[in-house]
């Protein structure tokens, strides 16, 4: 890659760059984790009794208790990949820049903004609008006099994790196999990453969404792989 204000770089020395702009959002991804793993407890008990929203029939229960861990770190990952995004998103932006073309670079901000700012905006809106209505809406359509109606917690939040969950991993599927267009690797028309991405992708979210996605794995990993794949597409080739 031939920068467009200083002389050219090696291309080994652009792929230590990157690979160090993903060291570090690892890093701050364990790092957020950790510090937020204090407060889990706390923001979780908060969530739930925002669930009730005025309605005293409204009843959460814990049927499993192992599974009621495996939430609480899942939520932990994806909150903490959400609050990374935006930055690693910025410095990737920076990185990429001086070596693209202006009609590279509105694509390349267009998805790094997706990535930054819709993906944080639409697990906010999930979590506390979206679920607390539906959940409080079938509550209603559902109630029985006389009889109180109990709703397995792990279940609820679970559904909360999955559509997190498609939504992360089906970002960054983009941004990879966006990027990876943008810079140049390609044969015959595809990204040499693609088949590799895809799978990755396909496999990460068949294998991770939770139980309550049972039935639904396959056909969930499909479309969003497949969209992530159609969406990438748009990215130019760089020549």
């Amino acid at each position: 890659m031939v920068s467009s204000e200083t002389s050219p770089i090696p291309i080994s020395e652009h792929f230590e760059e990157l690979y160090k702009i993903i060291k570090i959002s690892a890093l701050a991804i364990i790092i957020s984790t950790f510090i937020m793993s204090f407060f889990i407890d706390e923001f979780m008990n908060y969530w739930i009794s925002a669930l009730d929203l005025g309605n005293k029939s409204l009843d959460l229960s814990i049927y499993s208790p192992y599974d009621w861990i495996n939430i609480k770190w899942a939520i932990l990952l994806i909150f903490s990949i959400t609050m990374v995004l935006p930055i690693t998103s910025i410095k990737l932006r920076n990185f990429a820049l001086p070596g693209l073309y202006p009609n590279e670079k509105k694509w390349l901000t267009l998805v790094l903004f997706t990535s930054a700012i819709v993906i944080p905006m639409t697990i906010f809106l999930v979590w506390f609008l979206v679920l607390p209505f539906l959940i409080n809406f079938f509550n209603q359509i559902s109630d029985i006099d006389g009889i109180v109606a109990r709703y397995d917690a792990v279940s609820i939040i679970s559904l909360g994790i999955g559509i997190s969950w498609v939504l992360v991993i089906g970002i960054l599927a983009v941004i990879i196999l966006s990027l990876s267009r943008l810079f140049g690797l390609v044969d015959d028309n595809e990204s040499r990453i693609r088949v590799r991405i895809i799978l990755i992708g396909f496999s990460m979210i068949f294998l991770t969404l939770p139980k309550t996605y049972e039935g639904l794995r396959i056909v969930i990993a499909f479309f969003t792989i497949y969209f992530s794949d159609k969406i990438s597409r748009l990215m130019p080739i760089r020549e």
